[in-house]
């Protein structure tokens, strides 16, 4: 009988700091423990082609979507797959990857179920995919600031120059609003990153987090955090709303006070944080610098992840043997 995993999806646009995230989580719960999956992988066209055609990989009719939602259906199931391989950095395809079956792994003397992350433009799109998650997220940055990524990463690692990625933002606008942004309303976490006043590009861990927790979760309790160790400065705040907790963390945090944060979900993780290391998460892509915001956000998401895993152990969801 296959080992169930636990599946975590983040969605969000182009440059929306998808992978930066996801790789993020995977280090605190440990690479070894994770399967992560790219659906930006399953494109139809290679990047000549769509421009041929003048289609945008935003668009589901650019993706083998059945071929998407049947690989995230077998992982889900505790099969193996052969994924394809869209290399990002010549714009075509490379030879497809054998993808192993999610098998359980060990942890604190007793099985727990593999967690399989997958990210990409696309993941929460049709109503199959969002059926086979326990977890979703979606990367929502301030729109400035993600266009300031998405140059930054093209420019540096796919050969593109600044006015032809923002050529290309604009281009793919329309695909954007009509399938990427939807996508959000279907997330248990929405993390939004947004400047400061007087916001130094070359310094992205000055950046502030709103990260919004629908009630689809269960709750955090933060009193400590937020009435104790922030008495007197509103650097980590709390507002219950209706439908959901929003959390707002600034950047300009101090390392003592993100500690205070980090303790307080260490106690409420128990035994599954003794192998959580807070020194592998909150660091870019390009290294630059390390942000008390994104490593509470990325801690923040794994330990939903764990809480929410324990709670479909508990209610027969999952199994590992």
């Amino acid at each position: 009988m296959p080992h169930r995993p636990f599946m975590l999806g983040i969605a969000g646009d182009s440059g929306a700091g998808k992978t930066t995230l996801s790789s993020g989580v995977a280090r605190l719960l440990g690479v070894e423990r994770t399967t992560n999956i790219c659906v930006d992988d399953y494109h139809k066209y290679d990047r000549k082609q769509r421009k041929e055609l003048g289609i945008t990989p935003l668009n589901p009719a650019c993706n083998y979507m059945d071929i998407m939602e049947q690989h995230v259906r077998l992982l889900s199931e505790g099969e193996p797959i052969l994924k394809p391989v869209y290399n990002h950095t010549t714009g075509t395809f490379d030879p497809p990857v054998y993808v192993p079956a999610p098998r359980a792994v060990e942890e604190g003397g007793r099985l727990i179920p593999r967690v399989v992350i997958l990210e990409g433009l696309l993941t929460l799109f049709s109503p199959e995919m969002r059926g086979r998650y326990h977890l979703t997220v979606y990367l929502d940055p301030e729109e400035e600031l993600r266009r300031e990524w998405k140059v930054k990463r093209d420019v540096a690692k796919r050969g593109y120059t600044p006015e032809e990625v923002l050529a290309d933002i604009e281009r793919r606008m329309p695909d954007s609003r009509a399938f990427i942004w939807p996508q959000k309303a279907h997330a248990d976490i929405i993390v939004r990153f947004y400047r400061p006043p007087g916001y130094d590009p070359e310094n992205p861990s000055t950046l502030n987090v709103r990260i919004t927790l629908k009630h689809t979760l269960p709750r955090l309790d933060l009193s400590e955090v937020l009435h104790s160790a922030y008495e007197d400065e509103a650097l980590i705040r709390l507002e219950a709303r209706k439908e959901a907790d929003i959390l707002d963390i600034t950047g300009n945090v101090r390392p003592e006070q993100a500690q205070t944060f980090e303790r307080i979900i260490w106690e409420h993780l128990g035994h599954h944080a003794e192998h959580f290391d807070p020194s592998l998460v909150g660091t870019f892509w390009d290294k630059a610098g390390q942000s008390y915001p994104l490593a509470l956000t990325q801690l923040i998401i794994a330990y939903y992840l764990v809480k929410m895993r324990e709670l479909a152990i508990e209610r027969g969801h999952l199994r590992v043997a």
